[in-house]
């Protein structure tokens, strides 16, 4: 019996010692996960705080291009009044001498020559005029002021322009005022 109860004595410190074990692993493995997790943490707030950093400078990034976009095209409508501003003035100053010749007779040279200059302004400034006469009536580039009749003619042609109409490109500055034939 002696012996038995060596042996049970002797396991039982060598159970101790395993137990004593298992608990020092499971305590380091916890402040290892702790630290993993809090290392984990730091790279995840200095990864969101360089993410926020970012998003705000592509922000500004974004409100300086606005800025800078709305200056050009501010700067583009100066500059493309500038541009027909300077062409006008000659058949401006024409004007003003013609006026100034108004109690003799104008010379009509004058004011063709006038005229000639005010449309080379516009045509250089890609403005068109809109001189429909024998096209079919377009809404879109003619307002009708009133209707005739010519059997000779077809239906919805222009007869007369009272006034020329002006266009940008496909945009109407002002409609053509026609008046238009109907049978």
């Amino acid at each position: 019996m002696a012996k038995s109860k060596k042996k049970n004595t002797n396991t039982n410190p060598a159970d101790k010692n395993s137990n004593e074990e298992s608990f020092v692993n499971e305590e380091s493995f916890s402040k290892e996960n702790s630290s993993e997790k809090e290392v984990e943490s730091k790279i995840s707030s200095e990864v969101i705080t360089a993410l926020e950093e970012k998003v705000l400078r592509a922000h500004a990034e974004v409100e300086n291009v606005r800025r800078t976009s709305q200056r050009e095209i501010l700067k583009a409508r100066v500059f493309s009044a500038e541009l027909i501003t300077k062409d006008l003035l000659s058949p401006i100053d024409n004007l003003t001498r013609a006026l100034q010749h108004s109690e003799e007779e104008i010379p009509r040279s004058l004011i063709e020559l006038v005229l000639k200059e005010i449309s080379q302004a516009l045509s250089n400034n890609n403005i068109e005029e809109i001189d429909p006469i024998g096209d079919t009536f377009d809404p879109n580039f003619h307002e009708a002021l009133s209707v005739k009749e010519d059997k000779s003619k077809p239906t919805e042609e222009i007869l007369e322009v009272v006034q020329k109409g002006y266009k940008i490109q496909e945009r109407v500055i002002r409609p053509a005022l026609v008046i238009v034939n109907k049978i």
